[in-house]
């Protein structure tokens, strides 16, 4: 058994992965609850489509609540009741996207979506192959919720377990408009942030993948793969963070991340690195302290006065200096 966090589970898909969601939707064949409000309220009903427009998508918006469209617990039981979700054929299982209630005045009490809830993942034996647990779930939100895992495969049947509601877990029930599962949704990673840091300082670029996992990193510079040894190398390489230490002239560069996923190979786009000679004490800014630190720098002769790097300290490095203290950089 595995045990997934969600450190990039829970955010929302970009146009580009909404698009790859149409038509991968996989339906549960059956469903079954540990608490149902009524007869009316049945767990069938988060699966069979209520609510929503003929050959619906994630970025359709479920009805607001009325009757039958979907399931709720009983008055009073909502935290650790669950929701399992059983498929005919084996799946395999790398999202799951649900539509919440969204209360329309006819509910007694409009806080009852789960805010946090766990799924479990089981064979067709029950065995439990893994585990996502605290997914957070956002009260009021019209289109489906995707959040993303570790694909799990030759999956049964998924279990979901209430662990939180809205109203600091007064609701009185809780439940589901609609469900459905996707084995597995491209990455979309972030942005890296450019960096511009001090000779010698440290820089830092990441990406979040927003995707189906698990994800492979490859950190690029100037669109040639950073080695994990040898010349050229960085031991994060192959990280979600890149982290450049006593950055230098032979590191300005452009530098972008290629992820890789049960879907394919995704890149990300490029942040520049820059190094700033001016920020001479390292504070990550560039004003008369750095000015005034290199001047005594310069006096002692001291090994970082060489500002030009000529191995003799002198007037010229006061010049380099002065030039770069005025360009800001």
């Amino acid at each position: 058994m595995k045990t997934n966090s969600l450190s990039f589970c829970a955010l929302a898909l970009v146009a580009t992965v909404a698009q790859f969601v149409q038509a991968q939707l996989i339906r549960p064949n059956s469903a079954t609850a540990t608490s149902t409000f009524s007869g009316s309220y049945v767990i069938a009903n988060a699966i069979n489509g209520s609510g929503m427009p003929a050959n619906f998508t994630t970025a359709d918006a479920h009805a607001t609540y009325s009757t039958n469209n979907h399931w709720t617990t009983a008055n009073g039981q909502t935290i650790g009741q669950s929701a399992t979700f059983n498929f005919t054929t084996p799946q395999t299982i790398g999202a799951f996207h649900l539509w919440a209630h969204r209360s329309n005045g006819i509910a007694s009490n409009p806080y009852y979506v789960a805010t946090r809830f766990d799924l479990v993942f089981r064979d067709s034996t029950g065995t439990v192959l893994s585990t996502v647990t605290n997914i957070p779930g956002t009260p009021g939100v019209a289109i489906a919720q995707t959040k993303f895992f570790d694909q799990v495969l030759n999956v049964s049947s998924i279990q979901y377990i209430v662990r939180e509601t809205a109203n600091n877990n007064s609701s009185p029930y809780t439940g589901l408009a609609e469900v459905a599962f996707q084995a597995c949704i491209p990455c979309s990673p972030s942005v890296p942030e450019a960096r511009n840091v001090c000779p010698g300082g440290t820089a830092t670029f990441s990406v979040t993948p927003n995707g189906t996992g698990p994800v492979a990193y490859q950190w690029k510079r100037n669109g040639v793969d950073i080695p994990l040894a040898g010349p050229g190398s960085n031991a994060t390489a192959n990280q979600p963070t890149l982290v450049i230490n006593g950055a230098g002239p032979s590191d300005v560069a452009t530098y972008t991340c290629l992820l890789t996923n049960p879907c394919g190979s995704v890149p990300s786009a490029g942040a520049t690195l820059s190094v700033c000679p001016a920020d001479f004490n390292c504070d990550a800014g560039i004003d008369l302290f750095d000015y005034l630190d290199f001047v005594a720098a310069l006096s002692g002769e001291e090994p970082t006065a060489d500002f030009n790097a000529d191995t003799v300290i002198d007037f010229f490095d006061y010049l380099d200096f002065v030039a770069a203290f005025s360009g800001n950089c």
